[in-house]
């Protein structure tokens, strides 16, 4: 059962930009809200990681603003607080190892070298400049761009750039073992 669960708060959280697109298109804010607020309690129930704990507070504040306020501004700021959260997050991790690439790198390789360790800290620094970098996009398609925009962006775009950076590391950290090989 906890594998569907996770499943389900996953797609929500994927296609909630469009979500709420929809939401404002139809006038349903208020269940966007209360999905964002159900998804936020839900993860966090299957998984209670404390240092993860203030990404879902920052959830629960955003759904509870849009439900207190009646707009779609808590809803919409999700994404940036969802980025800056999440590097606040990494970067706590670069002063209080081992750094979240690394605790990642070691669910596959608990025995890592160092060369490992260094590497995964690297990767760390360059989400914490992704995410900074996303958050602000995000924030300026809350503030200057239509919600249209700005679904794209959090619904579409900023899952690419993801995805790219992802992409880049796997082939990159691929090239540097092979180097540590040899």
């Amino acid at each position: 059962m906890r594998k569907p669960l996770a499943a389900l708060v996953t797609l929500l959280m994927v296609f909630y930009p469009f979500a709420v697109l929809w939401a404002l298109r139809y006038e349903k804010l208020l269940w966007i809200s209360f999905v964002l607020i159900f998804a936020a309690v839900l993860r966090y129930l299957l998984q209670p990681n404390r240092l993860f704990l203030p990404l879902t507070a920052l959830a629960l504040l955003c759904g509870g603003l849009s439900l207190l306020l009646q707009n779609d501004y808590g809803l919409k700021f999700y994404p940036v607080l969802m980025n800056l959260g999440t590097c606040i997050i990494f970067a706590y991790t670069l002063y209080s190892p081992p750094s979240m690439i690394e605790r990642f790198a070691r669910l596959h390789q608990p025995d890592l070298p160092e060369s490992g360790v260094q590497w995964t800290r690297k990767v760390t620094q360059v989400w914490c400049v992704f995410l900074l970098l996303n958050a602000i996009i995000a924030l300026m398609t809350v503030l200057f761009f239509s919600t249209q925009i700005w679904a794209i962006y959090n619904g579409f775009i900023s899952y690419l750039l993801m995805g790219a950076l992802l992409l880049a590391e796997f082939i990159l950290r691929k090239r540097h073992q092979a180097k540590q090989m040899r």
